[in-house]
């Protein structure tokens, strides 16, 4: 009886160092970036509202993966258009969007069908370029939340991701608080909300 103690013990240890061995992975991925809105001036007569259009986004992710805990880091770039406008109209803009983060995974289920929710947070670069004229480069800053699917075949790692990038943005941050501050102008912050839809292909090692 206390032999097969032994081996029922052995077989559950054998078993938990097995689900809790992470797997370092490299993915790159890509996908769609739905843009978020930007509106930094409170006052309902002078609202400074533009949005960014959606837009591809690509990069790659690295890390360790485990049940139930995996750690990685992002690195994602995204370009694309806003639209909108200042006191009434602007020059067409564009941007280009990079996000450096790192992220935890808490993956609720072990085997080879994985699904995860992470947060993280990291540095946002935008570079925006008003009508080739005149550009603006900001880093800042943020974090992000979401959750996806990881798929293990063998060597392969398959992934499904939904994350959203949130970045704070504020009058003083565009080069505007001094003037926002003579015109009776709050300076309120508002957040930006980049969510990201993308799929992803991996190995693992």
């Amino acid at each position: 009886m206390r032999r097969l103690g032994l081996v029922a013990t052995s077989v559950l240890i054998l078993a938990t160092a097995a689900e809790v061995r992470a797997d370092a992975a490299l993915f790159v991925f890509g996908g769609a970036s739905t843009g978020g809105n930007i509106t930094v001036l409170s006052d309902p007569s002078f609202d400074l509202q533009t949005a960014f259009e959606n837009s591809p986004i690509f990069g790659a992710r690295v890390g360790s993966y485990g049940f139930p805990f995996g750690f990685e880091g992002t690195i994602a770039y995204s370009r694309a258009n806003l639209t909108g406008g200042v006191f009434g109209g602007a020059p067409e803009v564009t941007s280009n969007v990079f996000y450096a983060e790192a992220n935890l995974l808490v993956i609720v289920l072990p085997g080879p069908v994985g699904p995860f929710v992470t947060g993280g947070f990291g540095l946002h670069y935008f570079d925006f370029n008003i009508a080739d004229f005149a550009s603006l480069d900001k880093s800042k800053f943020g974090y992000n939340f979401g959750g996806g699917v990881l798929f293990n075949v063998a060597r392969v790692g398959l992934r499904f991701d939904v994350r959203d990038h949130v970045t704070t943005f504020g009058l003083g941050d565009f080069g505007l608080g001094f003037v926002g501050g003579l015109i009776g102008l709050a300076d309120s912050d508002a957040r930006i909300h980049n969510v990201e839809v993308s799929f992803g292909v991996g190995l693992r090692f």
